[in-house]
């Protein structure tokens, strides 16, 4: 807001710094609704035309806002009790200061003889010399610097001024020493006062917004078993158990956080993983996840991709294929009739991807049996349908026969057989295209598959028994296949930003569902 002093010829203005020197500030101009008497005698003062400043005009809301008058033209630079006007702008008009405070008075003390009139004039005049301009300069420079509004320096109780009557010239410079001295102090106070006041606003600005966030947020304390179910396939005790085995020592941070990332440090480990889970379960856009999160989008595919790998290698690290006389001992009977050796049953899978680039790596990926371009990768699960062997992915072209040689899952059987987890002997179960007798032979395993009909003649009644049977217990690894693609990171088609980690997403995901209740239960 623009400033002008209306005292006389004075031009002191807002807009002009170099009118602003020696800490110059404005005093509004006295409202005629609170002191009429007052707002008349400062009009007399300034001594400007009446067509400039009048009452009508300083009752006008739009023009009294522009109305001051500088410090300059104030005995003690500012309203003051003993001199609350701006001195006269007619030079026929003489300063009166107002009428001093009565005093009490004490006689019982000895009686001291008046001072002569000669004596007063001198101490008159030398009060009105040391105060004028002086007391508040230095202080009110820091104010004005800041902008900081005066307006109601009137209002405020000045220092109560002491009279000068009867007291030696020492003892006056002192008193007025002092009271520059506690006018300076004042003004800094006032200062400070005003900074705590701005510091306490942003701080309560602060303070609001995160209260906002927090009540917007979304997180575990928020949801119940139910939401725990759907967002993460999982219920809340679950969920619970599964992340005491990810984060064993509570509070640990997975995350290397780094200054570009800082801010999604808000969320707890607990709700880190809870994001992790809805974006394999329900696959939702990064977007939409940093939305429910109040995070931005980087942050919340940084925090997913740092996850992913953690629990690539901590899942990874865990011996997911037990001893033979173990899966033997919790077979289900049925299947321990029918193929009471068979320790695993294996089966391979595709998941779609989008379509790549590349010519070559299109016809590399382009499956026959899904018509699109697709990874493929190979399962193995126990009789009881608790996965015990994930592969990575290959291309979609590749063949049964050559996946199961490429995943290294003979190199596997002939590790548990040296291990004595898998005796010779022992039977893999798998579908018709997986033509690997001979490689399980090799190794001193059988295989089992369903039989095939010979060329021109039915299939004979006991071929046909077989393929039920085979077919009856097969089944259990599909149904365990279908659970893994309940995350429905897997079930639609993988974007190629995630090409990096589609590997680790897919073990996760696997491995995932063996903290998911048996599909064949024991019965009691």
């Amino acid at each position: 807001m623009v400033k002008r002093c209306c005292w006389g010829t004075c031009n002191t203005d807002s807009r002009y710094p170099d009118r602003l020197e020696g800490g110059i500030v404005f005093i509004p101009f006295p409202k005629p609704g609170r002191s009429l008497e007052k707002a008349r005698r400062w009009i007399r003062l300034c001594g400007r035309p009446l067509e400039q400043l009048n009452e009508e005009i300083i009752k006008e809301r739009a023009k009294a806002k522009h109305l001051f008058v500088c410090s300059k033209h104030f005995v003690d630079g500012v309203p003051s009790e003993r001199y609350p006007d701006p001195m006269s702008a007619l030079s026929h008009e003489k300063i009166t200061p107002c009428r001093k405070r009565p005093t009490q008075r004490d006689y019982t003390t000895n009686t001291f003889s008046a001072p002569t009139c000669k004596k007063r004039l001198i101490d008159t005049d030398m009060s009105c010399t040391l105060t004028q301009g002086e007391l508040v300069q230095g202080p009110l420079d820091s104010l004005a610097e800041k902008n900081i509004d005066v307006s109601d320096v009137e209002n405020i109780d000045p220092i109560e001024d002491k009279s000068f009557y009867g007291v030696e010239p020492l003892d006056m410079l002192a008193m007025a020493a002092e009271n520059k001295a506690l006018t300076e102090n004042y003004a800094k106070l006032v200062l400070e006062n005003v900074n705590l006041q701005q510091q306490l606003s942003s701080c309560k600005k602060k303070k609001k917004e995160k209260s906002i966030i927090i009540e917007k947020s979304f997180g575990c304390e928020k949801l119940n078993s139910k939401e725990y179910q759907y967002y993460t396939g999982f219920s809340k005790d679950r969920f619970e158990d599964i992340l005491k085995f990810l984060v064993p020592r509570e509070g640990e941070d997975i995350i290397k956080w780094t200054k570009a990332i800082s801010g999604s440090k808000q969320l707890s480990t607990k709700d880190q993983l809870l994001l992790v889970m809805i974006k394999l379960r329900q696959n939702f856009d990064f977007s939409h996840i940093a939305n429910l999160f109040n995070l931005s989008t980087q942050d919340c595919s940084v925090i997913f991709l740092n996850w992913i790998n953690y629990m690539f290698h901590r899942l990874g690290s865990l011996v997911i294929w037990p001893h033979r006389d173990h899966i033997i001992e919790h077979m289900p009977p049925t299947f321990k009739q029918d193929f009471p050796n068979s320790l695993v049953i294996i089966d391979g899978t595709e998941v779609k991807i989008q379509k790549p680039s590349s010519l070559h790596r299109q016809s590399q990926c382009y499956s026959d049996y899904k018509s699109c371009t697709t990874l493929k990768g190979l399962v193995g699960v126990d009789p009881r349908g608790s996965i015990t062997f994930s592969s990575m992915l290959f291309a979609g072209s590749i063949s049964d026969k050559e996946i199961t040689k490429e995943s290294g899952f003979y190199r596997l059987l002939k590790d548990l057989i040296s291990s004595g987890k898998v005796n010779v002997g022992d039977g893999v179960m798998a579908d018709k295209g997986f033509t690997i007798e001979k490689e399980l032979k090799e190794i001193g395993l059988q295989l089992n598959i369903p039989p095939f009909a010979s060329s021109g003649s039915q299939m004979k009644s006991a071929d046909v028994n077989e393929t039920i049977k085979i077919a009856k217990h097969r089944v259990h690894v599909e149904r365990a296949i279908a659970r893994v693609k309940q995350f429905k990171i897997l079930s639609g088609r993988i974007n190629l930003s995630l090409f990096s980690s589609v590997n680790q997403i897919w073990l996760t995901c696997c491995l995932l569902t063996n903290f998911m209740p048996f599909l064949i239960q024991d019965k009691q």
